[in-house]
């Protein structure tokens, strides 16, 4: 988690607005924690068969079941989409959301990141949402490129959502 402290509602809204998704694709939630965006997503109009959360941590995955009926709660790693997403989806992602404090970790396994989301999801990318008011990832290094859509400083802490793309 990156904070102790749920996402506020504008935060949740407000990534749930940036969702793309045609009619055949999923929205993917990579780190999903207690859920408070999961159920900005379904509020928001994403049906619940077509969202998919990821997350690592056992407990909380099971929590996410139970309180996210319809969803599809994967127990898996967000880096190894590719092994832990089912394979009928591959291809089929519209959005891929990140929780994920990346900004945390070293580079090569920032690229691991990039490489898993990229294996389900190519040419999408992913959003990512940091407490973070510069680009949390080095993009540039990444081959990616980088904007970011919303700035809230009304949640605790302040949050960005960035929006990356590979390069072209």
């Amino acid at each position: 988690m990156g904070s102790i402290i749920p996402s506020s509602d504008t935060l949740c809204r407000r990534i749930a607005g940036l969702v793309a998704r045609k009619e055949d694709e999923v929205v993917v939630e990579l780190g999903a924690g207690t859920g408070v965006i999961s159920r900005a997503l379904l509020a928001a109009g994403v049906p619940a068969e077509k969202l998919v959360v990821v997350e690592i941590v056992r407990d909380m995955a099971d929590h996410l079941r139970a309180a996210l009926p319809g969803v599809n709660v994967i127990c898996g790693d967000a880096f190894e989409l590719a092994r832990d997403l089912p394979k009928a989806l591959h291809g089929k992602v519209g959005t891929a959301i990140c929780g994920i404090p990346l900004v945390m970790l070293p580079l090569a396994d920032q690229q691991r990141f990039v490489s898993a989301v990229e294996s389900v999801a190519p040419g999408k990318g992913f959003l990512l949402y940091t407490y973070c008011i510069t680009s949390p990832l080095p993009y540039r290094k990444l081959a990616l490129s980088a904007k970011r859509e919303v700035w809230t400083p009304m949640n605790f802490p302040p949050a960005s959502v960035w929006r990356y793309q590979p390069a072209r």
